[in-house]
């Protein structure tokens, strides 16, 4: 009997706290998975999460990709290019503005290897955009950049 109240009540507050997520706390969820989307070179998996109008500035083009299909395809490029990559990200900070938008920002250590196996470290800062419409998030904008190298 007891392990069955046990069951009972995590239950219950496994949908409390689903019940009770807000903002933030909907867009971390689904934001988490991206980053080994990113180590494993997953386009699909990385590029999910954006609108179909989303737009990318990033530290590695000197153009605004405009458009999910743009930023697939400058991804699949980047992934080529660089076929290892792992990203320590850091100072994370995530706001909400009302129950449809949410702006995450934060820096991180990015590290790449190219085909002949040289390591390059590249600091970055970036913030991350999402939107909520018709009851589904999604990155509307992004933006990277390269932090000055203090090493």
């Amino acid at each position: 009997m007891k392990a069955l109240r046990f069951d009972l009540a995590f239950v219950i507050a496994a949908i409390s706290a689903s019940v009770c997520a807000g903002p933030v706390e909907e867009v971390n969820e689904i934001a988490a998975p991206r980053i080994k989307a990113l180590t494993e070179g997953n386009v699909d998996g990385w590029v999910a999460a954006y609108a179909d109008n989303a737009v990318l500035h990033s530290y590695g083009s000197p153009f605004r990709l405009e458009g999910k299909e743009a930023i697939r395809g400058y991804f699949i490029n980047w992934f080529q290019v660089v076929p290892k990559r792992k990203l320590i990200a850091r100072a994370g900070l995530s706001r909400a503005y009302g129950d449809t938008l949410v702006i995450q920002d934060g820096q991180g250590d990015y590290y790449v290897t190219d085909p002949q196996g040289k390591m390059t470290y590249v600091p970055l800062r970036w913030s991350v955009v999402w939107s909520k419409a018709s009851g589904q998030w999604q990155i509307v904008e992004q933006h990277t950049s390269r932090l000055p190298n203090l090493e």
